[in-house]
């Protein structure tokens, strides 16, 4: 047998193989909406006849293994960036494979050279399919919750910053964020009330409820550290390296879902909130040495 048909069909066993299993588990996972789990259930099917397709190549020379491991951390993905994130991950290399399943075409007898293009049309046709089932509400109304997260990331750091210098006690730092996030949380959920109010795609009050629980949770986790951690510039690298992770999360949900260039979306966002942290740090700094404030 060719070493290249080999080699192509040991990966696809093992790739169609780990798939089934994988689609079978969300179609049966309480997290995946009720429209999409008939979807995946056919696409575990598929995967199964595909892999028996390679197997044929391989003889006795692979023996499948559930993938245990795999199953568990995209049902874990799927618990803290959704449903849609994990499909859409599972078909971003799909390109890559069908290119591969291309390449050995002419090593393939007439019979199997047409299963092997029913074969890439499935492939083909997963993704856009299981995207236009997908009707997950924090993707739906993810411009919502990245504007709640990203704006309370600038304004909660910022007011960290700026109290650097005036507070000593970093209870009374990291309640003043704190208070400030959350009636800062009313003004943005307000905002983006109004704003989906203009789009008939999306429901207004679920809009203001995203961003709104976005900028709540963004602001109790940066005002955290402040209330474990009792030197004041210390809670402020915690908070920071906090930021840094949520925007971290945002950019890999841009990454997998929009193709954006993760490193780039990190390193934009990050160099965003580091430079209004510095400027609110060096205004609160200003303040304190003119009005000769230092409270407790």
């Amino acid at each position: 047998m060719n070493d290249k048909l080999k080699s192509i069909a040991l990966n696809a066993c093992i790739d169609e193989y780990n798939d089934y299993h994988v689609y079978t588990e969300l179609a049966n996972s309480s997290l995946t909406p009720f429209n999409l789990r008939p979807k995946l259930s056919n696409m575990a099917e598929q995967e199964y006849k595909h892999y028996e397709f390679w197997i044929k190549f391989l003889a006795d020379e692979f023996k499948p293994k559930r993938p245990v491991l795999r199953i568990i951390l995209l049902k874990f993905l799927a618990v803290i960036m959704g449903i849609t994130f994990v499909v859409k991950l599972l078909e971003k290399h799909e390109d890559k494979v069908i290119d591969g399943y291309k390449s050995i075409a002419d090593y393939l007898n007439d019979k199997d050279k047409s299963m092997l293009e029913a074969i890439i049309k499935d492939e083909e046709e997963h993704e856009s399919t299981l995207l236009e089932n997908i009707n997950e509400g924090r993707v739906r109304y993810l411009g919502f919750t990245v504007l709640g997260l990203s704006d309370a990331l600038i304004e909660i750091a910022g007011i960290h910053a700026g109290t650097l210098g005036v507070y000593t006690d970093t209870f009374k730092a990291g309640l003043a964020g704190l208070i400030a996030g959350v009636a800062a949380s009313i003004a943005m959920a307000s905002a983006a009330y109004n704003q989906a109010k203009q789009s008939d795609n999306v429901k207004a009050s679920s809009a203001a409820t995203y961003t709104g629980i976005a900028y709540v949770i963004t602001a109790l986790l940066l005002a955290l550290p402040y209330f474990i951690v009792h030197d004041i510039l210390e809670a402020l690298v915690i908070s920071l390296l906090i930021s840094i992770a949520i925007l971290a999360y945002i950019a890999l949900y841009a990454h997998v879902l929009f193709n954006r260039n993760f490193f780039r979306e990190l390193g934009e966002t990050t160099g965003i909130i580091f430079g209004a942290t510095l400027a609110l740090y060096v205004f609160g700094e200003a303040v304190r040495i003119y009005f000769n404030l230092q409270l407790d």
